[in-house]
């Protein structure tokens, strides 16, 4: 309230929640960073090859050290324990499937990693796309990426932390250097390429990681039922006849 009163009147905010209870990795801190591509035709392309972003310092409500709370990779490269446990504080993101599995408390829940998060993930992009669509719709031959923050509770539900218009585009680690080359290839194939077609292919692969999840024109959306649970294993959802041991 201290810092909110020093902006001017009238000033617009976004107040968030703070999620207390995340599910940790070996006790940290992560959030799970996936890109998209937006076209101004009304396409909105989902890159399949996301990666977690871990935290240096061991999580708690009691210590307010941004390295134990921000995962950011702009914020953790400054911090003492940079690396310290994950090479550029980066994982692949399918890392999660088996972390989850090996976990006492998930034993015989039957997680999967694309069915109940990354379905969840694509839902909440389409959802706040639409609702800024007049945003980018209609500017022909333009094309913006963006990079998406989601973070996992400890039952399993999905939150969107953030949609980033600039996303850090760094080299923490190999793994990175890699998916970044790919990336960039695959999105100036959906781009670039019908307007100034290569002039020799066979150099190029055929193949494309970016997945088309929404269409203005034709119209094509690939999002559940409204009425699909928000909570993805039946058994972990919080309500109001629900209460936790």
């Amino acid at each position: 309230m201290q810092f909110l009163g020093t902006k001017p009147i009238n000033t617009l905010w976004v107040v968030q929640k703070y999620i207390e209870r995340p599910l940790l990795y070996h006790g940290r801190k992560f959030d799970i960073r996936v890109w998209v591509l937006v076209t101004g035709k009304g396409e909105v392309y989902f890159y399949r090859k996301g990666y977690i972003r871990t935290s240096s310092d061991e999580y708690s409500l009691d210590k307010s050290n941004n390295y134990v709370h921000l995962t950011n990779n702009c914020l953790q490269k400054f911090g003492s324990g940079y690396s310290k446990f994950e090479e550029g504080n980066t994982l692949p993101l399918e890392t999660l499937q088996d972390y989850v599995n090996g976990l006492e408390m998930y034993n015989g829940l039957g997680f999967d990693l694309e069915r109940d998060i990354v379905l969840r993930i694509k839902d909440i992009i389409i959802d706040t796309l639409v609702a800024g669509k007049k945003a980018f719709l209609g500017r022909k031959r333009e094309f913006e990426l963006f990079g998406y923050d989601f973070l996992v509770d400890e039952d399993l539900r999905t939150w969107l932390i953030e949609v980033n218009t600039n996303p850090y585009l760094g080299v923490p680690n190999d793994y990175i250097k890699d998916l970044l080359n790919k990336m960039l290839d695959d999105m100036l194939k959906l781009v670039v390429d019908p307007v100034f077609p290569p002039k020799n292919t066979d150099i190029f692969s055929n193949t494309n990681d970016f997945e088309l999840i929404y269409s203005e024109d034709p119209f094509r959306t690939t999002r559940s039922q409204f009425s699909k649970a928000i909570y993805p294993i039946e058994s972990l959802a919080q309500g109001p006849n629900r209460k936790k041991n």
